[in-house]
């Protein structure tokens, strides 16, 4: 028989959370069984400067765009914004908007820089912006043949028509008695004419041109020579000209570099990708059809030396391959056929993985780039991905819409005016064979007005736009003068004893001491699931003297963490969770440790 312990009344012992809120939101778990440092309900909290406490503020950084925010890009100190139908710059020292082009469609899109300049594609328009003017990328004309006789029958192939332009070349070796020169392309466009050089020289009249036919008819024969006449001739392929413009999403992967642009997402399941550091150019046969045509590519993320290719049920990736006769070629292999991205704005490379979001799974990782079993893709976000208990990340409308960013060792996750955002620097990712147990133990915190329609980080600063305005973090607590509402609820605690009733006698909280701070509380029992409320707040009145004449005074301050002591003589409880509340302007809620004096009373019969 085995003999219970007994207590005697007055022998308290201690309960301690030394870590309160650093594990997290657990939405996942049941609240009795979550672990110490993690919480079934907290909002608007982060570790921030080595506490937990409230998360950054937000302040207007910018005047009104001239129309709805759709996309930001950093280039050469200004933010890029494309709002309504221009892109406009902001200088942010200056806080000056100025427009540099009206004409584009108004629907999400993507900046990239490559190669110098910034480029912007949408699935309608491709621009680019040097700096200067900003302007439809002007496509390359490629010299598809050389040595090309005049009759057709013979050339030498050299460069692929171009998918983004019109434009091409044929050059021809004359022969000094032929008159009629045959294009490698007949039915011709008359706008823009067809272009003739001889020797290196221009010439306007001379010659006649069969546009039906694809032939140009010369009064006197060319001399003799070789390459010596060139004719420049044009040709809409809009379904080729489709295929790059209709495009949604772009990355910049070569190999070992970012030599080359790479598009997709305009429908056909196939990625297209430019010549060596020029984007406008892309060669006709320069890319990769991969897997189910159903689904289209959703986007690209680079790992070490390979590019991911994501689709909405599989991955693929490509790796540079230098063939003997000294041309690149991109070989494609699946990487995982059952789980992959249909949330196109979610892929960010951190912590040394890619991670994205599926609407399917939550948010994903990428452990390994081998195939082998298929396991190399976690779930990551099982914490917050909610269910018929509480509702979380997979139950927001429109997940595919959220916009994400890498940010401070933090993957933020912008949806319906909601951020959820993973501390990875606090709990980074380490796979261990126990997929559950790796995503239990990943700190994830939930805040509200969080309105994004894009984020950008310029040098060391996020910003994000609003409707049609850019917004900053600020140190203050408060967003655009108004009280950030936060708060945060210990797990039910058992006290490690769940088979009795304990009696707890008093709760030692400390908080930080150099932020002003003021909470409230509220004891959570069985008993009393909307809670009882402590009489007396916790309030730390440090750096209130907002209006101290600072500028004759001198101290020296050294700030620690103060300890506050309730009594809450709670008694006969078998489970217990504190709330603590905060909705006041300009005030933290840190809370540094808890700890509980309690009393085992009896045993649950």
């Amino acid at each position: 028989m085995i003999q219970q312990p007994s207590f005697k009344p007055q022998s308290y012992k201690t309960y301690e959370i030394p870590n309160p809120g650093s594990g997290g939101l657990n939405i996942q778990d049941l609240e009795y069984n979550l672990t110490s440092n993690q919480s079934p309900a907290m909002l608007n909290r982060m570790m921030r400067n080595g506490s937990f406490g409230k998360r950054y503020g937000q302040e207007w950084i910018s005047e009104v765009f001239p129309g709805e925010i759709y996309a930001l890009g950093s280039y050469r100190d200004k933010v890029i914004v494309h709002a309504g139908t221009k892109i406009c710059s902001y200088d942010k020292l200056t806080r000056a908007i100025t427009e540099l082009y009206d004409g584009l469609t108004e629907a999400p899109g993507q900046f990239l820089n490559f190669n110098k300049n910034i480029y912007y594609l949408n699935g309608h328009e491709f621009v680019v912006y040097d700096n200067k003017e900003v302007k439809h990328v002007d496509p390359f004309i490629p010299d598809v043949v050389i040595n090309r006789t005049p009759s057709g029958d013979y050339s030498d192939l050299i460069d692929n028509y171009n998918r983004l332009g019109k434009g091409w070349k044929n050059t021809f070796n004359g022969d000094g008695t032929s008159k009629e020169y045959k294009l490698t392309q007949d039915k011709l466009d008359t706008d823009p004419a067809v272009k003739v050089e001889i020797g290196g020289k221009e010439v306007t009249e001379g010659f006649v041109v069969d546009y039906e036919a694809g032939k140009v008819t010369f009064t006197e024969a060319p001399e003799k020579g070789q390459n010596n006449v060139v004719i420049t001739a044009y040709k809409t392929e809009q379904e080729y000209i489709d295929s790059i413009l209709k495009c949604k999403f772009m990355t910049a992967y070569g190999g070992s570099n970012n030599s080359r642009m790479f598009v997709a997402g305009n429908g056909n399941s196939i990625c297209y990708y430019s010549d060596v550091f020029d984007a406008s150019y892309f060669p006709e046969n320069n890319y990769n059809s991969l897997g189910n045509g159903e689904q289209d590519i959703v986007g690209f993320g680079e790992q070490y030396d390979t590019l991911i290719v994501f689709k909405p049920s599989e991955m693929f990736t490509l790796k540079y391959v230098n063939t003997t006769d000294g041309k690149a070629r991109f070989d494609s292999t699946l990487l995982n056929s059952k789980m992959g991205c249909d949330c196109p704005y979610s892929i960010q490379y951190l912590d040394n993985k890619l991670t994205w979001l599926s609407t399917v799974y939550g948010a994903c990782t990428l452990v390994s780039t081998l195939i082998e079993g298929e396991r190399n893709v976690q779930v990551i976000s099982r914490n917050i991905n909610g269910g018929f208990r509480s509702p979380g990340l997979l139950q927001e409308i429109d997940l595919p819409k959220a916009r994400t960013v890498n940010y401070d060792g933090k993957y933020w996750v912008a949806i319906n005016g909601k951020v959820y955002l993973w501390d990875y620097t606090t709990s980074p990712y380490k796979y261990s064979g126990n997929p559950d147990f790796d995503a239990q133990s990943l700190a994830w915190f939930l805040f509200d007005n969080f309105h994004v329609n894009d984020w950008v980080v310029d040098d060391k600063d996020l910003f994000h736009a609003r409707g049609n305005r850019l917004v900053g973090l600020t140190p203050k607590f408060n967003d655009f003068g108004d009280p950030i509402n936060s708060y945060y609820q210990t797990p039910f605690m058992q006290f490690g004893l769940f088979d009795y009733l304990k009696t707890v006698k008093k709760m030692f909280v400390m908080v930080r001491g150099d932020t002003p701070t003021r909470i409230k509380i509220r004891y959570i029992t069985e008993d009393s699931r909307d809670g009882e409320e402590e009489v007396e707040d916790i309030q730390v009145y440090s750096h209130m003297w907002s209006k101290f004449a600072w500028s004759s005074f001198g101290w020296t301050v050294i700030n620690f963490g103060k300890t506050f002591t309730r009594n809450c003589s709670l008694k006969k409880i078998q489970l217990l969770s504190v709330w603590f509340g905060n909705n006041e302007y300009n005030r933290d809620m840190s809370i540094s440790a808890l700890r509980f004096m309690y009393v085992p009373v009896k045993k649950i019969k």
